[in-house]
This record gives structure tokens, sequence and C-alpha cells, in this order.
């Protein structure tokens, strides 16, 4: 029998390893719009440990959110 472990992948971890590789692709890219997928990746992760308006607050500075 062949077995092999895997470590799960929490989902702070993903958020971050998604972070992190969207930030390396923008910063290789250099182009908005792979910065702006960088920025809300970015905003996804510090949705983990804060509530969505708080994290609206800090991310966007209070700036209105469109509906």
């Amino acid at each position: 029998m062949n077995a092999e472990v895997r470590q799960l992948e929490t989902r702070v971890e993903r958020l971050w390893r998604e972070f992190c590789e969207a930030r390396a692709h923008a910063l290789g890219s250099n182009s908005i719009d792979d910065g702006v997928a960088a920025g809300r990746a970015w905003s996804r992760f510090l949705a983990e440990f804060v509530g969505d308006r708080e994290t609206r607050t800090a991310v966007h500075g209070g700036v209105p959110i469109r509906k």
C-alpha cells in the first residue's frame, strides 16, 4: 500500500498564498490590471481578520462602496 500524507491547507493559508502569487505576477508584469487583482487578493486575506465594513474602511480609507 502506497500511502501519501498530504497537509491540508487552511483558508487563511490559501488566501495568503493566492495574494503572494498575485503580487509576484503583478510585480513581474507591471500591469495595472494585475496590480488590481493583487489588491483584491490582499483585501480577501484581510477580510479573514476583521469584519467586511471594517476592512473596506481600513483598506479604502472610507471611500463609499458602489452598489
